[in-house]
Formats: C-alpha cells, structure tokens, sequence
C-alpha cells in the first residue's frame, strides 16, 4: 500500500518520480510500474494524471485501453484527454492485429472519430484523435486526413502529416514529398517521420539530405527514417554517415538506422522485399 507515504506529496514531486520511473521502465522492459500508474491516474491534479498515462506505455491490457478511453472522453482538463487519445493510437492499431476484442475496438474507433469531428472540441484534442484513429481502417480516415490538412489550422496541418505516416500508405506520397520542401519545421519533421513508416524509398535522397541539419531533433529523425524505408540508397547515405558523425546520440541511431536498412538490403537481394533503388 502506497498511499499513505504517495498521497500527501505535492503534484511537482509525484511527477519527478513518474517521470524517473518512465524512464527506467524505457530503460530496462521488465520493469513494471502498473499499480502505481494505475493509482495515479485519478490523481487530482492534471499533470500527474498525464505522466500516468506515459507510465502506462507497455500496458496492453483491455482494462487500461478502457480507462483511457473513458479518460479521452471526460476527464475534465484538456491536456490529460489528448495524452489518453495519444495512447490509444496504439490500442487501435492492436485492434487491427485482432489483439484486442473487435466490439472494444470499434468502441475506440467511434470516440476517436466522434471527438475530432466535432467542432466545439478544441483543436488539440482534434488533432490527436485523428493522429489515434489513422492507426486504423475507419472508413473515414482518408477523408478526415484530407480535411484536417486543407483546414488551414497549424496544428490540424501537422497532425494530419503525422497520420498520413500512421496509415502506412503510399497514397500520400505527393504531399509528403512537397512537405520536405517547406519551411515549416514541425511539418517537416512529422513529414521525415511519415517517409519512413510507409518506407517511401522516392524520399530517401531527400531524407537523407536531413541527416546533416543543426537541428538534432530533425537530424535523428532522419536518421531514423532511413532506417526505416531502406533500400540501396538509404544503406548508402547511412553509410557515409557513420563515417563523419561524431556526437554519441546521433551515432548510437545510425548504428541502428543501419541495421533495419541493411535487413531490408537483404530481404531485397532474396527477392523477398521489392527494392527500387
């Protein structure tokens, strides 16, 4: 029993320890912090409630995916809605491997695709419910990513290049190539992202163009990217990455950057993956 020492402490050092527990739980997976989680999410104050949610990041449990469905739904402050609506993202795609009950998923589907269609809601609830819903096969996600992008609304816009990533198809391939181009960083970086998880490989020369950038957040996104979309000329830019980066973060990514690329070669060479470059 926690709570006699955990409820008297103030919302700030609830947080700290959260966070120091995400981060060891990021660091070593059998570590399992559910109970703790679980008990802080009706915590009264909105920040600790939010880090729960995070802590909760390996659960896979149909019981969590219901509290935050019921979370994404009516708890009263927006910043812990939108984090429950992130998290689903992930419960939603479950749903598409048949890992979680059909009813339950459909249940998600139709919050998700309720709070973002409604216009009182405010634009970053919006967003991350589309972000959630476009982990899967609503009949409605192509249309709504078009229309968020079309808004006219920053956030919409980047939440929707964001989603275009999630449906893992090729469709968007313009728009993703013509967002490279811009200036806008957010956009640029959630269109890097999106390149790699529908492995767009007509990207790849651009991509790699942003492994070299100032930015360190764009650089290993990058980086990651490569990784992912693979083929002979992502190995490449990897490659000769690895022989002039030097900062420690950024090699310890192409080293795995180069792994995913280099398993894609192979598959590739064994005529098991179709390799375009």
């Amino acid at each position: 029993m926690i709570e006699p020492v955990w409820n008297p402490l103030p919302a700030v050092a609830k947080h700290r320890v959260l966070r120091a527990l995400n981060e060891a739980s990021e660091a070593m997976f059998e570590l399992n912090f559910r109970e703790i989680a679980r008990h802080c999410l009706e915590d009264e104050s909105s920040l600790v409630r939010a880090t729960s949610i995070d802590l909760l990041w390996t659960d896979e449990s149909a019981e969590t995916m219901r509290t935050l469905m019921n979370m994404a739904g009516s708890d009263h402050d927006a910043a812990v809605r939108a984090r429950a609506l992130e998290h689903m993202g992930r419960f939603l795609l479950l749903g598409e491997y048949g890992d979680i009950p059909a009813e339950l998923a459909a249940e998600a589907q139709s919050l998700a695709y309720g709070v973002h269609s409604d216009p009182a809601e405010p634009v970053e609830i919006r967003r991350r419910s589309l972000e959630a819903l476009a982990n899967s096969s609503h009949p409605m996600v192509s249309e709504l990513i078009e229309t968020a992008y079309a808004d006219g609304n920053h956030e919409l816009r980047v939440g929707a290049i964001y989603a275009m990533g999630r449906t893992c198809s090729s469709n968007w391939r313009d728009k993703l190539m013509d967002e490279l181009e811009g200036s806008d960083g957010e956009c640029v970086f959630e269109a890097i992202r999106a390149c790699g998880q529908i492995q767009l490989k007509e990207a790849a020369r651009r991509v790699g163009e942003f492994t070299l950038s100032d930015d360190q957040e764009i650089q290993l996104i990058a980086i990651w990217s490569l990784g992912e979309i693979g083929g002979r000329q992502a190995f490449e830019v990897l490659s000769s990455l690895d022989e002039i980066v030097t900062d420690d973060v950024a090699t310890a990514a192409i080293d795995e950057a180069l792994d995913a690329a280099g398993f894609s070669l192979s598959l590739a060479s064994f005529g098991l993956e179709s390799d375009d470059d």
